[in-house]
């Protein structure tokens, strides 16, 4: 008997290369080999679309309607109702206070009918407290809370109670896709001028104050004596982009320290990789981390969000607490002088992503979660059973 399709919709901010975006993405690749169970539709209120090409290979439908203030933007909001309307849409799923206030209007206008999941994806040190205030407000409408981790869960959350059940999914990561890539990695390392004997940290992510990239470039400053042939390989760009490139010359990193620049996709810079760098202030779960992992790079990180719940320390990869300087420089320089410790720590964080974190997990934990919530909806029936893997 063929399943009555269940709609899901992701109203989300933007389409840019960061974590929120690239989970989904995972989400969209591996939801269409059910296409006759689950349609997977993507609500985009913001302005980037950088991956759309990426969602288009997929087979979920994209829906772009720019807002800035959906509270009195009746226009356009009534678009997306209408949209969810027409398509059978069951279950809403917002990333942040713009888009939670989409799905709470659309609980507003159909009832029990429509099931909001709230996902929280970071910890809210850069939100205000108006803002808070709002978060709070808005997630009362909540059917499911939802977290990338159990540090953004215990940050965010904590004690508080919640009228919605509250669940955790962790990021996950394709392995196919994220894997060492040795062909790759020469060609890669060619054109940026990167010889055999250079030992390459690298780190990913947009270029913004909450990365903290100065302690980068202050570590690699201290590697100038002790690992002369140590690289920093920067990729990603962001606001903060030029004045870093200045930071390094000024710093006399010019000839030690690589800006690539936003990309599309990361994997060959990662794979022209020896070592894999995060610096950042805070962090929720971040994706980058997995997929260095997944790519056997050894992780050097500050504990910060969920990393101590990912990296191993001593056995998937190198941590140091939040702003210890020389503990930092001290991991960088021991991976720059042990390519057998890389190594090991490095096929070790690929079993460990392999086991705990691959996306096929990520997207079965989703697919549980988002037909349980469609099935707590009056009204929804499900004509068949879910299939075995689910």
């Amino acid at each position: 008997m063929t399943a009555r399709p269940l709609g899901v919709m992701f109203v989300i901010y933007g389409l840019a290369p960061a974590g929120p975006e690239l989970r989904l993405l995972e989400f969209a690749r591996a939801f269409p080999e059910e296409p006759d169970r689950i349609d997977v539709h993507i609500c985009v209120v913001g302005d980037d679309l950088t991956l759309l090409e990426e969602f288009q290979k997929t087979q979920a439908k994209v829906l772009h309607v720019p807002m800035q203030r959906p509270w009195v933007e009746w226009r356009n909001l009534r678009r997306v109702l209408d949209y969810v309307d027409a398509n059978g849409i069951r279950v809403i799923n917002s990333f942040n206070l713009k888009t939670l206030i989409v799905g709470v209007c659309a609980k507003l206008r159909f009832r029990s009918r429509v099931r909001l999941v709230h996902h929280l994806i970071s910890l809210w040190d850069d939100v205000g407290p108006r803002q808070r205030m709002a978060l709070w407000a808005m997630m009362r409408f909540a059917d499911q809370v939802l977290c990338n981790g159990h540090a953004v869960k215990e940050g965010v959350i904590g004690t508080r109670r919640l009228a919605a059940p509250v669940s955790v999914i962790p990021n996950g990561v394709d392995c196919e896709r994220f894997r060492p890539m040795p062909d790759t990695r020469a060609a890669v390392r060619a054109r940026l001028g990167l010889r055999d004997e250079h030992f390459v940290i690298g780190t990913v992510g947009n270029l913004r104050p909450v990365k903290n990239f100065p302690f980068l470039l202050d570590a690699m400053t201290g590697l100038a004596d002790l690992a002369r042939h140590a690289r920093l390989l920067c990729v990603g760009g962001g606001p903060q982009l030029e004045e870093m490139k200045a930071l390094a010359q000024s710093l006399g990193l010019a000839d030690r320290v690589l800006f690539t620049g936003l990309a599309r996709d990361v994997r060959p810079f990662m794979a022209a990789m020896d070592a894999f760098a995060l610096s950042s202030r805070q962090e929720g779960n971040p994706n980058v981390v997995l997929q260095a992992m997944a790519m056997a790079l050894p992780v050097v990180s500050v504990r910060v969000g969920e990393v101590p719940a990912v990296v191993e320390d001593g056995v998937t990869g190198l941590l140091v607490e939040s702003g210890d300087a020389a503990g930092f420089l001290a991991a960088l320089s021991r991976l720059a002088a042990d390519p057998a410790l890389c190594h090991a720590l490095g096929e070790s964080g690929r079993r460990r992503v392999a086991t705990v974190y691959s996306s096929a997990q990520m997207v079965d934990r989703y697919a549980r979660l988002m037909q349980a919530c469609a099935a707590r909806a009056p009204g929804f029936q499900q004509t068949s059973t879910v299939p075995a893997r689910w």
